[in-house]
C-alpha cells in the first residue's frame, strides 16, 4: 500500500493509518462507527493493551488525537480501502484484502499478534 508520508503522524515505527489497517485486516465485521471521537477513546483504550499501540496514548495527550485519527480514516477512504457511509466506515472485500496484504507485508509476528489484540478490544468496545 502507497502512503503519502504526510498523511498521518507517526507511532514510532508505523503511521496510524497503517496499524489501523493492520488492525481492521482483523475484525470480523465489515463495518464500524465514524465518530471520531468514540474511536479516539477506543485507541486511548488500545494503548493499555498492546505494545504496538503504545505510542497512540502519547499521541492522546499531545496533539487533537481525533483530528489525526480522522485524517487516517480519510487516508484509508482516498486509498479505497475503506468506504464512507453516513454514520459508518465500511471494508469492501477489496480493501480487506488490501489490509491483509499491509498486514503481512508491514507487520512483524509480534506486532501481528498485537493487533490481533486490537482487534479484538476495538471489537468489544465499540468501534465495530
Amino acid at each position: 500500500m502507497t502512503q503519502n508520508p504526510e498523511s498521518a503522524p507517526r507511532s514510532l515505527r508505523f503511521k496510524i493509518d497503517e496499524v489501523l489497517s493492520g488492525m481492521l485486516a482483523t475484525i470480523e465485521k465489515d463495518s464500524f462507527v465514524d465518530d471520531t471521537e468514540k474511536l479516539g477513546e477506543v485507541f486511548k483504550g488500545l494503548s493499555q493493551e498492546a505494545p504496538l499501540f503504545e505510542p497512540f496514548g502519547a499521541l492522546v495527550g499531545e496533539i487533537d488525537f481525533s483530528a489525526a485519527l480522522d485524517g487516517a480514516l480519510k487516508s484509508l477512504v482516498s486509498n479505497g480501502v475503506l468506504q464512507h457511509e453516513p454514520g459508518r466506515y465500511r471494508l469492501s472485500p477489496e480493501g480487506r484484502a488490501r489490509c491483509v496484504a499491509s498486514k503481512r507485508t508491514l507487520f512483524n509476528a509480534s506486532n501481528i499478534k498485537d493487533l490481533e489484540v486490537g482487534a479484538r478490544y476495538f471489537e468489544e468496545h465499540g468501534g465495530a
